[in-house]
């Protein structure tokens, strides 16, 4: 991969996320370990009387285990890409990489459509989906990503160290050359959305 444009980690949002995250882990570890005493506790002591509270309680403490091993994995998948260091994107004539996915070249052909995602009025990322058949072969930075296999990537601005309309232009003025071969909607809506910016 000749590499033509690298962007660096905005380290300043992870590091918020990851705060944020480990609060969420906390909040729920309490929370699951609550619920899960408090339904053995009713099944072990008060069982036929009580049974639909303990019930619940278990339910409770289910769900909650479920969301604590959800948001430990996103900040397992954020730690390993902070800790691994280098560039966030790297850009080329060939494809993109952008480590907060995966760590594989996204080759350009690959691309089926782009979108531009927002929140409240601002762009936040640029969001590309890829062919079906190509995002079962990656290998993706998340184990939950991993397992799912979605078939888009989604490159968020505030976790790159540059300005939003530098890294549009990187990532969809490739679009429109002639060696990349997309189809003539992915060019168009490549145009749109360069001449909208």
């Amino acid at each position: 991969m000749t590499q033509d444009r690298s962007f660096a980690v905005n380290r300043l949002w992870p590091i918020i996320y990851l705060t944020a995250l480990l609060i969420v882990i906390l909040i729920f570890t309490f929370m699951f370990l609550g619920l899960g005493a408090a339904s053995l506790m009713g099944f072990a002591t008060e069982f036929p009387r009580r049974i639909g509270e303990s019930v619940m309680s278990l339910f409770a403490a289910v769900i909650c285990g479920a969301i604590l091993l959800y948001v430990c994995a996103v900040a397992g998948s954020l730690f390993k890409t902070l800790k691994v260091g280098g560039p966030a994107l790297m850009v080329s004539s060939e494809g993109f990489r952008y480590r907060f996915a995966s760590d594989d070249l996204i080759p350009w052909k690959e691309i089926k459509d782009i979108y531009i995602d927002r929140g409240l009025g601002i762009k936040v990322a640029i969001r590309f989906q890829i062919d079906s058949g190509f995002a079962d072969t990656l290998r993706w930075r998340s184990r939950i990503a991993n397992s799912f296999k979605p078939e888009y990537i989604a490159v968020q601005f505030r976790f790159i160290k540059a300005p939003k309309a530098e890294v549009e232009e990187a990532l969809l003025r490739p679009l429109q050359s002639q060696s990349v071969q997309a189809s003539s909607d992915l060019l168009s809506k490549a145009d749109r959305l360069l001449a909208g910016r």
